[in-house]
């Protein structure tokens, strides 16, 4: 009887082990598969996240491509970092560490590689694209200073009690407009070759109904191939909601009384033979303008 009581615990304690061994196998195996599922999961994230770190790039690669500008040292610049870009599009490509450190390594130098070409926008935008906007800009402005013209016209077609109301409420007004070279002496003179500066002489009507005070002339010259003379910070004023280019101006004290004024253009080397298109311009309103020729 002692021998079967002996054998009978022993089959239980076999099948004590047995079922625990079976419970620590089931777990094993459950914790197994969770967690596989979980990495499966973190691999097919990082396969994303990469894929579209990938796509981030090619489009990049495309924004330097369609970069264009004169300057040949800014092109060689743009060379390098689109060879950084090619770089780093094949080490993605044969990248096969499933890390997100490296996934935030690449996110990194992407992230440089976007600033870099944000500031080559800014300097190819203010390299290559002032004598397109230039050229758009003039475009409107002769359609800008036509309609102003016919506005004009229309208005002389009225009364004369209506058009000295009108001349009366206007701004300044320039009469006399004259431009011409001048060399270091402030002597005028003929020849383009020794011309030292442009001198733009006008003299500013009576008008008792304006504001007295300090006021702003912009002088705007056009080369005979319709190119604006820039000022040499390359400042711009506004005129019917628009930005526009100017050659030179100048601040005077006008007190209603009859003036004479006389604004100076520094010749940058950029004057050409032909005729000149010379117009003027204060607190948003064209007060005159005048043509004059260069031999």
């Amino acid at each position: 009887m002692s021998t079967d009581l002996k054998t009978e615990k022993k089959d239980q304690i076999y099948k004590i082990v047995l079922i625990s061994l079976g419970v620590v196998l089931l777990t094993v195996s459950i914790l197994f598969l969770k967690t596989y599922r979980e990495n499966r999961q973190y691999i097919a994230e990082i396969k994303i996240e990469k894929a579209d770190l990938e796509t981030e790039l090619r489009d990049l690669s495309q924004n330097y491509d369609s970069l264009q500008t004169s300057n040949d040292t800014l092109n060689q610049l743009l060379v390098t970092e689109k060879g950084k870009i090619d770089e780093l599009l094949e080490r993605m490509r044969v990248f096969r560490n499933n890390s997100y450190f490296e996934i935030s390594k690449y996110k990194k130098e992407i992230g440089t590689l976007k600033g870099v070409l944000r500031s080559y926008v800014i300097q190819i935008d203010s390299l290559n694209s002032k004598n397109k906007e230039l050229n758009a800009e003039n475009i409107r402005v002769k359609k800008q200073i036509s309609w102003v013209k016919e506005r004009n016209e229309k208005l002389e077609s009225t009364t004369e009690n209506m058009k000295e109301l009108i001349s009366k409420a206007s701004a300044l007004d320039a009469v006399s407009i004259n431009c011409f070279p001048i060399n270091k002496k402030g002597r005028e003179i003929k020849k383009l070759s020794k011309t030292e500066k442009l001198k733009t002489s006008f003299t500013l009507r009576k008008n008792i109904t304006i504001t007295p005070g300090l006021k702003t002339i912009y002088v705007r010259i056009s080369r005979p191939d319709e190119v604006i003379l820039s000022n040499p910070e390359g400042l711009l004023f506004e005129y019917e909601n628009t930005q526009m280019a100017f050659s030179a101006k100048r601040d005077i004290e006008f007190e209603g009384n009859e003036l004479e004024v006389s604004i100076f253009w520094d010749n940058d080397g950029s004057l050409i033979k032909g005729e000149y298109t010379l117009d003027l311009f204060s607190e948003g309103i064209h007060i005159g303008n005048a043509k004059f020729s260069l031999k």
